[in-house]
């Protein structure tokens, strides 16, 4: 074989490695594609966000039950909540009054709440799930969760997920909007209410450059640090996420006697390298702020916010019968990639198949693709 068939042969050979490890890589990117949800017949409204409605006629929405319904099946809708309580405190705030609202169309129009532990069989293990499953989170452990919201839970029989941010449970000094105690979070887990990771310390924005530009989550990216007066290494920023996380299970561990390790990343925020750390200290089941709905195998989960003071209950059950809208699999450049190192490895495969195709005509003294050419040469003189 030539020089020059043999490079060929190498690029060719590289060309399909590169594209078939670049589409294993979008396979197990946190954001993989999910099927659609079932949509109802006839005319539908399209609401601005979840529950979240911004003119006269979404906020006009006629509440239509209908307990029979099926609206996906083999898909979880998670529903993030923050604080919800008698009197919100801010705007991110979910009045109890409606939330109690919520729990009721959810109840009327046939949604099925389901608990951690169904979700992460389903995710992990493809365990079967109710028709139209739901699972109810809340992010930070706000005190009123308590004294306003579980109540409301325990009356209606739904299961719940708390995200707590650790250093906060029990301590007064730390500042913000008072949070629970472990008294009363190990009761509520008695009762059978789960709490899980929102990290030990690290629910903030820092500088990342010192310089007083844009702040960033902690968890996203290397902070400043003052005392050393430049950023943090990438190794530094690395052991600190993985002190930080592994030190908010080992403690829900002690207080809980939790095995689970499950994170929802404050503000959603995250990059390769931290879901890399949470798989090494045993976190499987993590949780965005992204829009979407989980399929088998979808550890990275999509979260639909139910929140916030200007929220409509009927445009969220609206919403919840329509499915969110389905992110696709990895960026628009990612997919260009994808197609472009397949398309290329294509016509590299023609080109080398037809150099080794003359090289062996070449050898045998035989001709198949030349053959007829040079017939019709022969027969045009």
């Amino acid at each position: 074989m030539s020089r020059k068939m043999t490079v060929m042969a190498v690029l060719v050979a590289l060309g399909a490695l590169l594209t078939g490890g670049y589409f294993l890589h979008l396979k197990r990117l946190p954001h993989r594609s999910v099927a659609p949800v079932a949509r109802r017949s006839g005319p539908t409204r399209k609401p601005i966000s979840a529950g979240h409605s911004t003119s006269g006629a979404s906020s006009a929405s006629v509440e239509t039950a209908t307990p029979h319904g099926i609206y996906y099946r083999n898909r979880v809708i998670v529903l993030m909540y923050h604080e919800v309580a008698i009197k919100p405190k801010d705007d991110k705030a979910l009045s109890l009054a409606k939330f109690k609202q919520q729990l009721s169309l959810m109840k009327k129009n046939n949604f099925h709440w389901i608990t951690m532990e169904q979700y992460k069989q389903f995710i992990l293990k493809d365990a079967p799930v109710p028709d139209n499953a739901v699972l109810m989170t809340f992010d930070d452990g706000y005190e009123s969760y308590y004294t306003d919201t579980y109540p409301v839970l325990k009356q209606f029989h739904v299961p719940a997920t708390n995200f707590l941010i650790v250093n906060t449970v029990g301590n007064p000094r730390h500042i913000g909007i008072p949070k629970l105690t472990w008294n009363q979070v190990e009761q509520m887990h008695r009762n059978g209410y789960d709490f899980y990771n929102h990290t030990f310390d690290s629910h903030a924005y820092a500088s990342h450059d010192g310089k007083g530009g844009k702040q960033l989550p902690m968890l996203e990216a290397p902070m400043y640090v003052k005392k050393l007066k430049r950023s943090e290494t990438t190794k530094e920023y690395l052991a600190r996420v993985k002190t930080d996380l592994t030190k908010a299970d080992t403690i829900l561990g002690q207080h809980l006697g939790s095995k689970d390790n499950i994170l929802a990343f404050p503000y959603g925020a995250y990059n390769m390298a931290v879901l890399r750390i949470c798989h090494k200290i045993g976190i499987d089941i993590t949780f965005t702020v992204k829009s979407g709905i989980n399929a088998y195998g979808q550890r990275n989960g999509y979260r639909v916010n139910a929140g916030g003071e200007d929220d409509n209950p009927n445009a969220l059950i609206d919403l919840m019968k329509e499915g969110t809208r389905m992110p696709k699999p990895g960026s628009d450049a990612s997919r260009f990639l994808l197609e472009f190192g397949a398309f290329g490895t294509a016509i590299v495969t023609i080109v080398l198949a037809k150099l080794l195709i003359n090289a062996w005509e070449d050898k045998q003294g035989r001709r198949m693709l030349r053959l007829r050419k040079t017939a019709m040469g022969r027969k045009q003189e």
